[in-house]
Order: C-alpha cells, then sequence, then structure tokens
C-alpha cells in the first residue's frame, strides 16, 4: 500500500474533531482501462479510451484520425496521428507530477455519418474496468474532451471552458488521477 499526500488546500470531507489528514493509503489498480463509447441506438462506436500501465498513461480514440497519446512514468511524451508520430520535451516524471497536466484533447463530429468513418469496430463488449457510454441523439453533433492527468486530490485544480455544458469523469482508482472532460461544441438537437 502506497500513500498520496494530501494537498492542505484540497477540498475533502473531514469529521469534526478529527484531525485534517496529510496523506492517505492509497492503493491505485494497474492496469486500468477505461472506455467511452459512443452510440445511436445501433452503432456503438469505440470513442476514447485511457489505458493505465506501470509504463504510463495512453489515450486512444476512435475517430478517423485515429489520434493516440502516451505519457510514459519518466515523461516522456508523444502522440501518433495515424502514421505520424510527433515526439515532445520531457514532462515531469508521471508519478512526480505537482499540478495537473493535460495528455490529449481534440473536437470531433459525432453524427451518424461520423460514427460510420470511425476507425475502429463496433464495440461489442470486451472486458475493460468501466464503460460510459454517450448517446449521440441526446447530444450536439460535435464534442470536445480534454484528458488530464491529476495529482491525487488536485481535481479541482483543473480549468474548465464554462462555454458549454461538460461532463466530467474523475477516475480515482489510478496514480495519478484522471479527469476527463466531454463538452457539448452547440445545441443538444
Amino acid at each position: 500500500m502506497s500513500r498520496a499526500l494530501v494537498p492542505k488546500d484540497a477540498k475533502i470531507y473531514v469529521e469534526l474533531g478529527t484531525k485534517y489528514p496529510t496523506e492517505v493509503d492509497y492503493d491505485p489498480f494497474i492496469p486500468f482501462e477505461i472506455l467511452w463509447v459512443i452510440t445511436n441506438g445501433k452503432l456503438h462506436r469505440k470513442f476514447l479510451w485511457v489505458t493505465i500501465r506501470k509504463t504510463g498513461i495512453n489515450v486512444a480514440d476512435g475517430t478517423p484520425f485515429n489520434f493516440h497519446t502516451s505519457y510514459h512514468t519518466d515523461g516522456t511524451f508523444h502522440w501518433k496521428i495515424k502514421d505520424h508520430k510527433t515526439t515532445f520535451d520531457k514532462r515531469p516524471p508521471l508519478h512526480n507530477i505537482n499540478e495537473p497536466v493535460i495528455i490529449q484533447t481534440a473536437s470531433t463530429s459525432i453524427t451518424d455519418g461520423s460514427l460510420d468513418r470511425f476507425g475502429l469496430t463496433n464495440f461489442e463488449g470486451r472486458l475493460v474496468d468501466k464503460i460510459l457510454y454517450l448517446d449521440n441523439r441526446m447530444l450536439p453533433d460535435w464534442i470536445y474532451y480534454h484528458v488530464w492527468a491529476v495529482p491525487p486530490f488536485r481535481h479541482g485544480d483543473v480549468p474548465l471552458h464554462t462555454d458549454n455544458p461538460a461532463h466530467i469523469h474523475i477516475i480515482t482508482h489510478t496514480n495519478p488521477w484522471i479527469e476527463v472532460i466531454i463538452y457539448e461544441n452547440g445545441k443538444r438537437k
């Protein structure tokens, strides 16, 4: 069991008469995989998935661009779109980040026609740790997303765009935590 530091300004529930903790027991899951699926009631397309392994965090999307980002534990950071790979300057080692770090961000169309062009096959219920479904019949034609690596208890430090409604998913089974924000771009149908 490892320990996670609790920032002094973290907004956590503390029972009356109990000392504010400086650390807590923390045993993150490795490997851990969470998947977002977009459906229109007939198709179930893999849209976005985050995999955490001992080697780092991988984020991929199933859109026609097949955008993929890797943030390795040593701080190596790169992304790929189709066959083009770009490596960036090293970031802080993943387990030593002291503030939220954006891993991937993109806008995409989620219309029925767009789902037909997604690069991955229909999702058939393979085993993953968590699955979240987005129904494109209840959303605008476009969405914009951010995937963040967040030190434990620092999820409130992630900046939010307040122009559009957002779906916020915070995964605390990992270290660092993962925060995924999916913004609705435009009016709902």
